[in-house]
């Protein structure tokens, strides 16, 4: 959209807050300047010698608040955080396709890889210590202890600024098939840490194969946050499978590495 579209459509022009336009930008850049952000303090976060928990929580929490930072009432409405498709057919629904997605790809981990280190979700279980609380807690006790930052703090967070803001930015911009694969391309990448790149004392590695299933696996579950959100209008039927994925990857995990 050029600027004389802008200034013609005042209902579309007010997406951001002028205070935003004026210093950095049209939304789509924003928008990219703050995946940007976020991303690299996950990255250090993942990578510093130091606990992580502590920064991660600080970016989730700076994502809750990015659209009241910086969006316009109407700006809210446009990336679905007003919308009224969350009905409970819809949750439910979203919840259930999220759960499908992430067994299929724990299955698909357990059948390629099986004990190996390649295996995606034996990096999940390292990542949530699921050997050291092994006799330690009950797998009940444990899902419980996981069960609300899996379906809190990375869904709402991941969901505004991949689902909410890039998309409806990008769409502004370009069009939704532009704006969908950017979404989920970024998304893809800043989930690389979690498995295609690691370390350890030799320095940073890649793990080119199994890497680049996850990077698509982490695209194909954006693409289905996506078509769940233009499908519904509401950014929150999105969290509600983002959920659903997660829950199941832990339930699984703790399903298979805990008995």
């Amino acid at each position: 959209m050029n600027a004389e579209q802008a200034s013609s459509n005042p209902d579309r022009s007010a997406f951001l807050k002028p205070f935003w336009t004026r210093t950095v930008g049209p939304p789509w850049v924003v928008s990219l300047l703050l995946m940007a952000l976020l991303g690299g303090v996950r990255y250090v976060a993942v990578f510093s010698p130091y606990p992580a928990q502590a920064i991660f929580f600080l970016q989730y929490a700076a994502v809750w608040v990015a659209p009241f930072a910086l969006l316009t009432t109407n700006g809210r409405y446009q990336i679905g955080l007003r919308e009224r498709g969350a009905t409970t057919v819809n949750m439910a629904s979203a919840v259930l396709m999220g759960a499908v997605y992430g067994l299929i790809a724990f299955g698909l981990g357990m059948a390629l890889y099986r004990a190996s280190p390649e295996n995606w979700c034996v990096t999940l279980r390292d990542y949530l210590r699921l050997i050291e609380l092994r006799g330690v807690l009950p797998p009940v006790a444990v899902f419980g202890l996981y069960a609300m930052p899996a379906i809190l703090f990375a869904p709402v967070a991941d969901e505004i600024l991949f689902r909410g803001l890039i998309q409806t930015a990008f769409t502004r911009r370009w069009n939704v098939y532009v704006a969908t694969v950017v979404n989920c391309v970024s998304y893809a990448i800043t989930y690389l840490y979690f498995h295609a790149i690691w370390t350890d004392a030799a320095g940073i590695h890649v793990r080119l194969v199994s890497g680049g299933i996850t990077l698509a696996l982490f695209c194909g579950l954006g693409l289905l946050f996506t078509l769940i959100r233009l499908y519904t209008g509401s950014l929150w039927t999105a969290v509600a499978a983002h959920a659903g994925f997660n829950l199941a990857m832990v339930g699984a995990a703790i399903f298979v590495y805990m008995r």
